[in-house]
């Protein structure tokens, strides 16, 4: 049977990182492409990080329309850039890449993926406290986010403090009421309404371990929701403990598909109905949860 469906015209899109082979991106982009009748590919690309300034070179060069960007690249990608969005310098971090004639012009879509993740779930950030756990990749869009969408008070944790001091000052400008300290301290905070765990416990070679390992923290704080970016596995041990301790927790998936919507509403200049994104989101999650 001919496939015709990949034409001269069609357009490319894609990711990049190292490693790539587990992202999930393509199912999520080439199903809204499907949605939206939209004539376009998305593929995903390894780039090691000495090949990230030819890479970026060689994508404009085939005429490649938008990109994502994943670890490691959402610092060092930035330098490659004709222009980068207001809200991703304060961010200092890339995670979108749109063609333009005169280069790339870099955007985080990240702070929007974890704000709609959250709200869509009957939650929002405004006048309370909120603790950030990490300083670092998802970290930057989340404390961003938090200050962006009038948090009270905004908690850096981080292993390494000076990390989580560096990330309070490139937004303190903004937004004043943040504290940083170490991971180590968390347990030394007053109250705590939101968790935003942006660190790798609970992923990979830490799988099965959480950032909070003392679990009288969420009811001695008065914890009421725990978001982590973490989707892989579906229920990090992170929110396991939430739920035995019956405080709603949610993952990072949504956020991967909400931030891979609002990077679309970019390279198209156009927004997606709304019932579109959740159609796609509910039939991606489905997929997903059962496949992985």
């Amino acid at each position: 049977m001919v496939d015709n469906s990949v034409k001269g015209k069609t357009a490319v899109y894609g990711v990049i990182g190292c490693p790539i082979e587990h992202t999930f991106s393509p199912a999520i982009h080439n199903t809204m492409a499907k949605t939206l009748n939209k004539d376009m590919i998305y593929e995903a690309f390894r780039v090691e990080k000495d090949n990230l300034e030819s890479a970026i070179k060689g994508a404009y060069s085939l005429g490649i329309k938008g990109l994502n960007v994943t670890v490691p690249h959402k610092v060092e990608v930035m330098k490659c850039l004709c222009d980068i969005d207001k809200r991703a310098k304060v961010i200092g971090a890339v995670n979108t890449l749109k063609y333009t004639e005169n280069g790339y012009v870099g955007y985080n879509t990240d702070i929007i993926g974890v704000y709609y993740a959250i709200k869509n779930k009957g939650f929002d950030v405004k006048g309370k406290t909120v603790l950030l756990l990490g300083a670092g990749g998802a970290g930057n869009a989340c404390g961003v986010m938090a200050a962006d969408k009038g948090a009270k008070m905004l908690y850096i944790a981080n292993r390494t403090v000076s990390k989580a001091d560096k990330l309070a000052e490139s937004i303190r400008a903004e937004y004043p009421e943040i504290k940083t300290l170490s991971i180590d301290d968390i347990y030394d905070i007053p109250n705590v309404d939101i968790v935003l765990n942006a660190t790798v416990i609970g992923f990979g070679e830490n799988k099965g371990l959480s950032p909070i390992k003392d679990t009288g923290f969420y009811k001695n704080k008065g914890v009421e929701m725990v978001f982590d970016a973490i989707y892989s596995p579906w229920e990090t041990q992170l929110l396991k403990d939430c739920r035995k301790e019956g405080i709603t927790g949610i993952n990072g998936f949504d956020m991967l598909v909400y931030q891979a919507v609002a990077a679309e509403e970019i390279w198209f200049d156009e927004e997606i109905d709304p019932q579109l994104t959740e159609k796609a989101r509910k039939e991606l999650s489905d997929f997903y949860r059962e496949n992985n």
